[in-house]
């Protein structure tokens, strides 16, 4: 298991604050957060590269806090990969098995598995110079999990590729971690990426974690308003709570004009009359029927009008101006689908809300 406890770093200006993470062996844990967030900086640290000001790293139940770099027992991956330029395929992913000492015939087996996983065998002779970029992290990928170390620490090696590779090697990866058992702690500002790869998040905002848990967590349960914005939710909506009815909540949404009934499971703390909380919904969670199709049951039924629509092929945006509210409501559906029930600009819409995909959030911090 490899623990982060409690470290803080400054780097002129910047700092980061009290980050603890824990990445137990055969998981991902996704440091996510923007571009200038200190992701990488908390990398560095980690590794030996940077000093920290306070707190203690853990590998395996051993303090490595004040070990170089090199006997850290972290495999490093880089955004620049940092594979020699004058060395064959063969000789990168050899080098940390011989400057580690690790007993080159053990691991000439695992050479062989991996080369085979990755599909290199026909690259082990060509120099560095002569690869593609897939190729590229391919190669650094093999030189990491050769070495043994059964951590991997990644710093958003992926970003530079193309949509399709860069899918294909997030494949590799939960195939590597899952083969051999790998802990891999890995940065990115993709979502997308982060979702996929990710056993546990962590959000990291303005040097510091918002948001940790499973994925499911944070995926339902953005908890403020800063991590839901950075998440892409663009539905939220300012709520007060004003009753309670069995296992719902009655909130007045101020943005919109309306009540809401949200499930009470989903309202944490602001269940007590005149909790004030912002209401989110995610944009493929909202329902948009034409007024024939609707259900006398249903609940959080909102009238609109169809502001705007944007085609992303098989999906389709909605921009939907609400009744009596500067507010707008934006639905993903199925192009298909919105074909099927005239869903185009100008034509009037009912929106609903489902009770159990809506969330609470605490305003800004």
């Amino acid at each position: 298991m490899l623990e982060i406890r409690n470290l803080c770093l400054e780097a002129g200006s910047f700092s980061l604050s009290d980050i603890s993470v824990t990445v137990p062996s055969s998981s991902c844990h996704v440091i996510l957060g923007p571009t200038g967030s200190g992701k990488s900086l908390l990398l560095e640290s980690l590794i030996g590269l940077r000093k920290h000001k306070s707190g203690q790293i853990f590998l395996d139940g051993h303090d490595i806090t004040g070990l170089p770099i090199e006997k850290r027992k972290l495999s490093y991956v880089p955004q620049d990969l940092a594979l020699f330029p004058h060395m064959t395929v063969r000789e990168n992913i050899f080098y940390p098995i011989i400057m580690r000492s690790n007993g080159k015939g053990r691991q000439n087996g695992i050479v062989e598995e991996l080369v085979e996983y990755l599909g290199i065998g026909h690259l082990l002779d060509r120099s560095i110079k002569n690869l593609s970029g897939g190729e590229r992290q391919r190669i650094a990928l093999a030189r990491a999990v050769a070495s043994g170390s059964g951590y991997l620490i990644l710093d958003e090696p992926l970003s530079a590729l193309h949509e399709s590779l860069k899918r294909q090697l997030w494949h590799v990866l939960k195939i590597l971690q899952e083969h051999y058992k790998l802990g891999i702690l890995t940065v990115t500002h993709d979502l997308d990426e982060a979702f996929f790869l990710a056993d546990s998040i962590s959000i990291v905002l303005e040097g510091r974690i918002w948001r940790q848990g499973s994925k499911e967590e944070v995926y339902a349960e953005p908890v403020n308003l800063e991590v839901a914005e950075f998440l892409g939710i663009t539905n939220l909506f300012s709520s007060r709570t004003i009753a309670k009815e069995d296992d719902s909540i009655i909130a007045y949404c101020d943005d919109l004009n309306i009540k809401l009934r949200l499930s009470a499971d989903a309202m944490g703390s602001f269940r007590e009359q005149g909790s004030v909380f912002f209401a989110g919904i995610r944009s493929q969670d909202v329902k948009v029927i034409m007024p024939t199709d609707l259900q006398s049951e249903t609940s959080n039924v909102i009238k609109g009008t169809i502001k705007n629509t944007f085609g992303t092929g098989a999906l389709l945006t909605l921009v939907v101006s609400v009744a009596d509210s500067a507010k707008s409501i934006e639905a993903v559906v199925l192009s298909s689908e919105a074909r099927k029930i005239a869903l185009s600009a100008g034509n009037s819409a009912l929106i609903i809300l489902p009770e159990e995909c809506l969330f609470a959030v605490t305003p800004y911090s």
